[in-house]
């Protein structure tokens, strides 16, 4: 267990190390996941875990599930070692909680009907605009015209449908690139990059789905809910390779690894992995 959360950063990543009590296999995680980490939260801070979970403003964490197979269920052996972690974005709220947490960990977390001995927490501090410039100069590296962008959706995804309680399955830029943006400028201590409103229009207009491999995935969330997402690849093209907006939308894909995509972002739904500058030969979609 590292200590101490006091550099002045706006990301902390927080890995939990869990012993599994038993042999056989769980559904998707992240749910379960998610609810452990409030319930950690909660002993420390009710209000705080209440808020968290209840509020209707974007969420400033998302959560990484245990590693799964290819029909999204976790393998456990009795004994082995399993890792979920959680990228939290407000670190200005939770700092007290986090601390806390690290500095007394708790013994176990109560997944479905199994008790997971925690044998450690691991913390990794960074700052989001010391990443951001990371990501403008690895854009400018892989500047090209038209510009390209591959974002591989690792768990299932669906995404909000504007005016309505149904999930598009479909990742159009506009349902990734400016939900992305909106997070990012809900982060405290970060400066607003741009208003989103002109941000969207201008994906409308420059960013389309060149290629895409995708299938749709049915999780189980219990006897009487499931959610359907989809996972695989797509290929987005940006055709003004030269506006400001091009490096922002590349910057955001990067971030979208830290802070996943869609809805459920917090149990560990809308995983991606990011390819930036793209060009055909490197594309297996």
């Amino acid at each position: 267990m590292n200590e101490g959360t006091g550099c002045d950063c706006n990301l902390i990543s927080l890995q939990f190390h869990l012993q599994s009590p038993f042999t056989g296999s769980l559904e998707f995680s992240g749910t379960a996941l998610r609810g452990a980490f409030l319930d950690m939260l909660r002993s420390r801070s009710p209000e705080l875990s209440t808020s968290l979970h209840d509020s209707h403003e974007t969420r400033i964490y998302s959560l990484v599930p245990f590693p799964t197979g290819p029909r999204f269920q976790t393998l456990f052996t009795q004994g082995e070692s399993y890792e979920f972690a959680v990228n939290i974005l407000d670190v200005d709220t939770l700092r007290p909680a986090i601390r806390e947490m690290i500095l007394h960990p708790p013994e176990s977390v109560r997944l479905h009907h199994y008790q997971f001995p925690i044998s450690r927490i691991d913390y990794f501090q960074n700052d989001l605009r010391t990443l951001m410039d990371a990501w403008t100069k690895e854009f400018e590296k892989t500047l090209h015209r038209p510009y390209k962008i591959s974002m591989r959706f690792v768990t299932p995804t669906h995404l909000s449908q504007y005016g309505s309680d149904f999930s598009s399955l479909f990742p159009q830029p506009v349902r990734i690139f400016p939900g992305l943006l909106r997070v990012w400028n809900n982060v405290e201590r970060l400066p607003k990059v741009e208003r989103v409103s002109p941000y969207r229009d201008w994906v409308e207009q420059e960013v389309s789905v060149s290629r895409y491999q995708l299938r749709t995935t049915e999780i189980r969330m219990g006897p009487k809910r499931r959610i359907i997402g989809f996972v695989g690849e797509t290929v987005y093209t940006i055709h003004d390779a030269d506006s400001s907006m091009t490096a922002l939308t590349a910057c955001l894909a990067r971030f979208a690894e830290l802070s996943n995509v869609g809805k459920n972002r917090t149990a560990g739904f809308g995983r991606v992995q990011v390819r930036l500058g793209l060009d055909r030969n490197r594309s297996s979609v």
